[in-house]
């Protein structure tokens, strides 16, 4: 199991000046942290807890590497961009039993390339991901996590190694929808809030939905656990890391009850075109 580097995490709201030691940027797709290790003619594909995605054989090749990236499985997003089982390398951090991770980015990325160069006529699911300059960000904000629902960016120090601090950071796409309340969800029964409402429960006008929307101080859950006649059929706001097809969000979080807004507002078209056009 290889650990993944801790990221510096960003804000597109709050950071529009991205830090002078990044100088290269990557997309962020809506995938899983995947590790590709290749030798003795056999590869596997594992998650980032050790589990063991995909495997097969690798004849006529003496390749012996271990290349990290992002694996496209189990994605509603990449289902629908006809990206899945897809797997996109950026980076190398063992080559022929030595290890890399004590070598400049610039130096690792370069070996992930020549090795996915190699077997990327065989296989049509391995790909090096892209790499731009850190000044290409705000184009690729707006016409990729915008437009295309991408997950977001990460930006790289190129002559940082695998484990120092800040080598990388990210920013996540941050999107906001409204939702009619439907009811609750009780809290965890081990947990200290066992008894009381522990998310809220939200869907669409126009297209059935259920998110779960999680988030809550304390005296929210006090006031939907006494009074929850008051919150169903209401509409509240939700935010979240992206947009799912299905009209849900990515890890939504309850934010702020709108009483300047209507149910009949809470539809499906909240969703951009673009992702709503991949249903």
């Amino acid at each position: 199991m290889i650990d993944r580097p801790k990221f510096r995490e960003m804000s597109y709201e709050k950071d529009r000046s991205i830090p002078e030691k990044y100088d290269v940027v990557q997309l962020k797709m809506d995938g899983m942290w995947g590790c590709l290790k290749i030798s003795m003619g056999q590869w596997a594909i594992y998650s980032r807890t050790g589990q063991m995605k995909a495997d097969g054989v690798l004849e006529n090749h003496s390749i012996d590497i271990v290349m990290v990236g992002e694996f496209i499985k189990s994605s509603h997003w990449g289902h629908k961009m006809g990206l899945d089982g897809n797997f996109y390398a950026f980076d190398a951090v063992e080559l022929h039993g030595m290890d890399l991770t004590d070598r400049p980015y610039a130096e690792r990325l370069a070996h992930c390339g020549n090795f996915v160069n190699m077997l990327s006529y065989e296989w049509g699911w391995l790909y090096i991901l892209t790499t731009y300059k850190v000044g290409q960000w705000q184009e690729l904000w707006d016409n990729y996590v915008h437009e295309r629902g991408y997950e977001g960016l990460v930006f790289k120090d190129s002559g940082a190694l695998y484990h120092d601090k800040h080598a990388w950071a990210r920013i996540k796409n941050t999107v906001e929808i409204d939702y009619i309340c439907v009811g609750f969800r009780p809290a965890d029964e081990k947990s200290k809030y066992a008894g009381q409402v522990g998310a809220v429960i939200g869907t669409l006008l126009d297209k059935e939905v259920h998110v779960t929307c999680g988030g809550l101080s304390e005296e929210m859950r006090n006031s939907f656990t006494e009074y929850p006649e008051r919150y169903i059929g209401q509409v509240f706001t939700a935010k979240g890391n992206n947009w799912y097809p299905t009209g849900a969000i990515r890890h939504p979080i309850f934010k702020i009850w709108r009483d300047d807004k209507d149910p009949e507002e809470c539809v499906y078209g909240q969703i951009p075109k673009g992702i709503r056009c991949l249903v």
